[in-house]
């Protein structure tokens, strides 16, 4: 995820300066509005790994097999549905309400285009990886996002040689590495896991189970939909490319900082799904506990001085830096590490089964958060207002879980307030007040910066130790430290 991340920040550097801020903006604008098209691909990957891990759980290999097929029904479905809205509702989009030059439009549809062969080349890849993940083989996990990366890297090399226009080369290159990326994927869960195997006969109540569960995050789904890339159309409706641009750069920030929690979460949630179906409460809530801690550990050492430093962060990595981008990199940095720490606790929501109950209020408020950002930008706010103020919306939205989480398991909100949250809250106030006098006090040089993220992390790390962990979770670091130091 190291190499990941620095690639990462690499390849978009490369990209900013080689498409411009008016075509990095379109490309985060079209891509935004595609994504916005495919919200079922995400609902029916969370049914998929549910229902696998649960049959897991169970070791019915028989049940393993038919949620197998009843996925890849299901996704060749939702391919001809997004194919269709996509064509029409995206294209719409596109040329009567998205503002881009018209010298640039034939460019975008271009983009369009690809990044549609894109999702559905996704869409139909879903199964494959939700095999991968509930096996919990992250090792191949691992391998295939480096080489996606490498990839990637192939791709900033052959734009900046290709003489033809920059935006419609990066969408096809793009295209070609999903293409590539998934067809192994698929290749290596057929060689490797019998039950990939696909059959037209399976049960018809799992089938309707698992459409339900899904049609009830799709909803869930379709409002996280509807405030992450309807804010990012509205940006564009009242602010240009321009504004979509810092705020495409904000996102790749936190996609690289939401790597390291990303994967580990990722590992987690099918040991919290199978521990559910196997009625191992006590384990459950330790992991969910446990992944709370690591999660804000791996997150806050990373952001704290990306936090303080991110103007010449920024300044450093990019050659243009869009208006906006620090702010949007500092709101989006709290939100962030405040959404993705309770992470744990919504797949043990998920894990329950019942979704309607689980996820319907937060749902709600993340429709109506359109609502407010729209009448937001007609009050001639500012961009930086808008995204603080549908930062704390979301962060709101998703407290509400708690209430539901407690109704459904065992789990006691005040513990995790004290055992955790609070807990947490102190490590960040005490870490933060020591390294900001720090980080402002030391010259701008990359050598500087390299000594200002170790003071922060040893901070960041040591406090966490004493004052976040348990017994038996310092234990098991005192455990791995020591087999370290043998080594």
């Amino acid at each position: 995820m190291a190499f990941t991340m620095l690639v990462s920040l690499y390849t978009s550097r490369v990209v900013l300066n080689t498409l411009g801020v008016v075509d990095y903006g379109i490309n985060n604008v079209v891509g935004g509005t595609v994504t916005f098209l495919t919200f079922l691909v995400f609902s029916m990957n969370t049914a998929t790994q549910r229902f696998l891990n649960v049959a897991m759980g169970k070791n019915d290999e028989d049940e393993v097999r038919h949620v197998f097929s009843i996925s890849v029904t299901i996704h060749f479905i939702i391919l001809v549905f997004v194919l269709i809205i996509g064509e029409i509702v995206g294209l719409w989009l596109l040329y009567n309400k998205l503002v881009i030059p018209a010298d640039r439009m034939t460019a975008a549809f271009w983009l369009f285009q690809f990044t549609m062969v894109s999702t559905c080349t996704t869409i139909m890849s879903i199964p494959y990886n939700a095999e991968v993940i509930a096996h919990e083989k992250m090792g191949i996990y691992a391998w295939l996002s480096m080489l996606d990366v490498v990839l990637k890297l192939v791709v900033v090399y052959l734009l900046v040689l290709s003489p033809a226009d920059k935006l419609i080369t990066f969408g096809f290159l793009t295209m070609c590495t999903f293409i590539l990326n998934r067809t192994l994927y698929t290749i290596y869960c057929k060689r490797n896991f019998k039950e990939c195997k696909y059959s037209i006969h399976f049960p018809r109540k799992l089938f309707k189970e698992m459409v339900v569960f899904a049609s009830w995050d799709l909803f869930g789904v379709f409002a996280w939909a509807c405030a992450t890339q309807g804010a990012t159309i509205l940006l564009n409706m009242f602010f240009g490319p321009t504004v979509n641009a810092a705020r495409g750069i904000a996102g790749t920030v936190l996609g690289a900082v939401k790597g390291f929690s990303g994967n580990f979460t990722t590992a987690l949630n099918p040991a919290i799904t199978k521990a559910y179906a196997a009625k191992d409460f006590s384990y459950m809530n330790k992991l969910m506990y446990s992944g709370s801690k690591l999660v804000f550990i791996l997150l806050f050492t990373i952001m704290l001085p990306l936090f303080i430093k991110c103007h010449y962060v920024l300044e450093l990595w990019l050659n243009i830096v869009p208006e906006y981008s620090v702010s949007f990199i500092r709101i989006l940095l709290v939100q962030t590490l405040v959404v993705t720490m309770w992470s744990p606790l919504f797949v043990c929501g998920l894990a329950t089964g019942k979704i309607k109950s689980f996820g319907l209020i937060t749902s709600c408020l993340n429709i109506c958060q359109i609502v407010v950002c729209y009448i937001i930008l007609k009050c001639n706010a500012s961009p930086v207002f808008v995204v603080s103020a549908l930062a704390i919306w979301e962060i709101m939205a998703y407290s509400v879980q708690f209430y539901t989480l407690s109704r459904l398991t065992n789990f006691i909100y005040k513990d995790y307030l004290f055992k955790v949250e609070l807990r947490s809250l102190l490590v960040l106030v005490i870490s933060s007040l020591l390294s900001y006098p720090i980080l402002m006090h030391l010259q701008n040089n990359l050598i500087m910066l390299v000594m200002g993220c170790v003071i922060t992390s040893i901070f960041s790390l040591l406090f966490s130790y004493l004052f976040l962990l348990d017994k038996m979770e310092k234990s098991f670091v005192k455990k791995i430290m020591i087999k370290i130091i043998k080594k």
